[in-house]
């Protein structure tokens, strides 16, 4: 999803892989593995240095996009925390992520809330995908800043991605019936209790919908 780029900047980066692999494809020209943490960006190092990489791979100890200054052609990729921690990486860094060619989000949970802030904040979503390995499912988002706010009043197409929704992949489907069946849980724990929780009622509505216009 990245695409070629003269720099890629990972943040997160932790163990450099997404970096090494950028480089050793070709996809990017020259990696730039950001991380808050040293000691991440120690393995990082480590792996550059086994793969000889070094000419090839820099390291940023920052928080976001800080002590980044943006090539002419380059791509961001922000993966592996919560997309509200993401939302607030691309707000304090919007100078770099505003210029961004492409920008490839893989948050581990807060996907609505992630899409929500794209929308309301002029970042077109150009493709999505859904990733099954194993037992776990890994939502992408890949984006542009292009300044248009767009409506985001579809809560369960926030959730899963209408892009995503559109492509009918068969994981996404095995997402909708695996959250369907955890809504249904809880909700049935709630009303064991006592209580009729509107939230989840309308979460599970949502799933559902999109379940039954799958073939549609």
């Amino acid at each position: 999803m990245i695409g070629r780029c003269d720099e890629l900047i990972d943040i997160g980066a932790d163990h450099g892989y997404l970096c090494a692999a950028a480089v050793m494809r070709g996809i990017a020209k020259h990696a730039y593995a950001a991380d808050i943490s040293q000691s991440s960006l120690t393995k990082a190092r480590k792996l550059a240095n086994e793969l000889c990489l070094n000419d090839k791979i820099s390291f940023i100890v920052a928080d976001g996009f800080s002590g980044y200054a943006p090539g002419s052609c380059f791509c961001a990729a922000i993966a592996g925390m919560g997309g509200e921690l993401i939302a607030s990486i691309l707000e304090n860094g919007q100078t770099a992520a505003h210029e961004a060619k492409r920008l490839v989000l893989q948050p581990m949970r807060g996907t609505r809330e992630l899409r929500e802030y794209l929308y309301k904040n002029g970042y077109g979503i150009t493709d999505e995908l859904i990733v099954a390995e194993g037992s776990r499912f890994y939502q992408l988002i890949c984006c542009r800043y292009d300044g248009i706010a767009r409506p985001c009043e579809d809560q369960a197409l926030l959730e899963f991605g209408a892009i995503a929704y559109a492509k009918r992949q068969p994981e996404l489907m095995t997402l909708l019936e695996r959250t369907y069946g955890s809504i249904s849980k809880r909700i049935e724990k709630a009303a064991a209790a006592g209580r009729a929780p509107e939230s989840l009622i309308k979460e599970l509505n949502g799933v559902r919908r999109l379940m039954d216009g799958w073939k549609q």
